[in-house]
C-alpha cells in the first residue's frame, strides 16, 4: 500500500475492506495485511524494522480494544502488532457485526444532539 498522507494510511485499508467477504476477525485480521510476527507490547518500537522511519503511531480499531490494537509506520504504512495474532484476531472478531455509517459521520455536526 503507498502512502497518500498519515491521515488516510488507516482509512484506506479500511475501506478496502469489502463488507460481504468479512465474516470474521481472522478475515480482518488477513485483510489489514501485518508483514511479521515481532509483537511491541506496551510501547511502539523507536524505529521501523521495515523502512527505519521514526514515526509510529497507535491504531484503535472502535469496538475492539480501548486502546491501540496495532502500530502502523507513517512512512512506509507497514502495521506491526501489538498483541500475539490470537489476541489480536480475538479483539478484531468483536467487530465483525458493527456498522459505522462513515457518510453520515462527515454530517454529524448538522444533527441535533441526542
Amino acid at each position: 500500500m503507498v502512502q497518500t498522507s498519515e491521515e488516510n494510511i488507516v482509512y484506506e485499508a479500511i475501506e478496502s475492506l469489502d463488507a460481504s467477504n468479512i465474516s470474521s476477525g481472522s478475515d480482518i485480521f488477513n485483510k489489514l495485511d501485518f508483514k511479521g510476527t515481532k509483537k511491541w507490547k506496551k510501547e511502539p518500537p523507536e524505529v521501523c524494522p521495515y523502512c527505519s522511519g521514526e514515526e509510529i503511531q497507535g491504531v484503535e480499531i472502535l469496538g475492539a480494544f480501548d486502546g491501540p490494537l496495532f502500530w502502523e509506520c507513517n512512512k512506509c504504512a507497514e502495521r506491526m502488532l501489538r498483541f500475539t495474532k490470537q489476541t489480536t484476531i480475538k479483539h478484531l472478531e468483536k467487530t465483525v457485526d458493527l456498522f459505522v455509517d462513515l457518510e453520515g459521520l462527515a454530517r454529524i455536526w448538522e444533527q441535533p444532539p441526542n
